[in-house]
């Protein structure tokens, strides 16, 4: 299957995007403190004047060929983007199930190296839970 360019979509509702990264402070804002989730009975106002960002948010975009989608929880995708990986890359796989298991498996396996480094006492990794999908125009 030809594929193009792999391009997010959405952004996560945590401190990291309300305090993002700088040369600065690396470890700016807490990625694991949620600003907005569903279910809140916060308002888009009320969040937007807190955080910057409305509670809730949607996306869409054109499909002119062959495209894959990743739904993936921060567990997922956050050790990828840790390490350097290219998710698109990641992705890329021929059969979809062994491609997101393969995803999700490096994803655990690298976080859990990461956090063993750090603290051998304390290993660590998120949940991690992904869904891929085909998608044609």
């Amino acid at each position: 299957m030809e594929r193009g360019i792999a391009v997010r979509l959405t952004e996560d509702h945590n401190k990291r995007r309300v305090y993002p990264p700088t040369a600065l402070y690396p470890y700016s804002g807490n990625r694991n403190h949620i600003t907005s989730f569903l279910g809140s009975d916060a308002t888009d106002e009320d969040r937007q004047r807190q955080y910057g960002h409305p509670a809730i948010e949607t996306t869409t975009r054109k499909i002119t060929g062959p495209s894959r989608l990743l739904l993936a929880s921060d567990g997922a995708y956050e050790p990828h983007e840790d390490a350097g990986h290219c998710l698109f890359t990641e992705c890329d796989g021929d059969d979809l199930i062994p491609t997101v298991r393969d995803l999700v498996n490096l994803a655990v396996d690298t976080a859990v190296k990461t956090s063993r480094a750090l603290d051998p006492n304390r290993v660590y990794a998120d949940n991690a839970t992904a869904l891929l999908a085909d998608l044609a125009p």
